[in-house]
C-alpha cells in the first residue's frame, strides 16, 4: 500500500468513495495534507458533470464557472464532505443534490457571484468544458436539460477513467503501442469515436487471428477498468450491472 492510500487492484489510487473517506479525516498535519490532496482529487475528477448541470440548468457561461468554483469552495470550507456517506446511495447523486443547495444559495444572493471564490478550486479547463458542452447541445434538438446534461457527462467522465487505467495498465506492461495500436478497433464505440473503419500499418501487419485476440484483450481490459471505475462510486454491494447499464443507456441517448 502506498502513502497516497488504498490501492486498486491494478495499482491505481483508490477514487471516488474512498477518497471522500480520506477527505473526512484530520487531526495531524499528515492527515490534514492528505485530506487536502483528496478534496482536490474529488473536484478534478467530478466538476465536468456539475458544469454541464449547470449550464444545461440556463446558467450563462461565466456563472456556470462560478457555481462550479464555489460549490467546491464550499466544500474546502463547510467541509460538505463530512456529511457524505457511502452507504447512503450513489456518489452522483450526493454530488448533484449538494450542488443543487449551491446554486439554489446563489439564486437567493443578491450580490452576484464572484469569479474565482476565495479558498476555491479553479484549474478546470472550461473552455474544454463548454466546447463540449455545446456541441452536446447543438447534436440535440436543444440544449440539455440539466440533469440530462450531469448525467451525460457524469458518464464520460467515468469513461475517460476507464480509458486511462486501461492505457496506463498498458504502458506498466511495456505495451503503450499496442494500446495505441488497436485503441480505435477496440473501444470506438466506448469513446464515441467513429474512425474504427480504419487501420492503420502497423494494424494490417497482424495476422487477423493475432489481431482479434489483442482486440479482444483490450476490450476485456477496458470492461475490468470501467466496472472497477463505477464501483467505486456506488455503495459498497451496489449493483455495478444496473449502474453500466444506466449509464450506457445516457450515452446513447446523448445524440453526440
Amino acid at each position: 500500500m502506498s502513502a497516497d492510500g488504498p490501492q486498486t487492484v491494478w495499482g491505481f489510487p483508490a477514487t471516488s468513495w474512498s477518497l471522500v473517506r480520506r477527505a473526512r479525516a484530520g487531526g495531524t498535519t499528515a492527515e490534514e495534507r492528505a485530506a487536502g490532496a483528496a478534496l482536490d482529487s474529488l473536484c478534478r475528477a467530478y466538476w465536468r458533470p456539475l458544469y454541464a448541470y449547470a449550464r444545461g440548468g440556463g446558467l450563462a457561461r461565466a456563472d456556470a464557472q462560478d457555481a462550479v468554483q464555489e460549490f467546491f469552495a464550499v466544500a474546502l470550507r463547510r467541509e460538505l464532505f463530512q456529511r457524505a456517506d457511502a452507504e447512503r446511495g450513489k456518489l452522483r447523486n450526493f454530488l448533484l443534490t449538494a450542488f443543487k443547495r449551491v446554486l439554489a444559495d446563489r439564486a437567493a444572493r443578491e450580490a452576484a457571484a464572484r469569479r474565482n471564490p476565495e479558498g476555491g478550486w479553479a484549474e478546470g479547463d472550461f473552455e474544454a468544458a463548454e466546447a463540449e458542452w455545446a456541441r452536446t447541445a447543438a447534436a440535440t434538438a436543444a440544449a440539455p436539460g440539466p440533469d440530462a446534461g450531469f448525467e451525460r457527462q457524469w458518464a464520460r467522465e467515468l469513461l475517460a477513467q476507464a480509458l486511462a487505467r486501461t492505457e496506463a495498465r498498458y504502458e506498466k506492461e511495456g505495451k503503450r503501442e499496442v494500446f495505441e495500436v488497436l485503441r480505435g478497433e477496440a473501444l470506438d464505440e466506448a469513446e464515441g469515436r467513429s474512425d474504427g473503419g480504419r487501420k492503420t500499418g502497423e494494424q494490417e501487419a497482424m495476422s487477423p487471428g493475432a489481431r482479434r485476440v489483442a482486440v479482444h484483450r483490450l476490450r476485456k481490459r477496458f470492461g475490468e477498468a470501467l466496472r472497477e471505475v463505477v464501483a467505486e462510486t456506488l455503495p459498497e454491494g451496489g449493483d455495478v450491472d444496473a449502474e453500466l447499464k444506466e449509464l450506457g443507456a445516457v450515452l446513447r441517448g446523448g445524440g453526440a
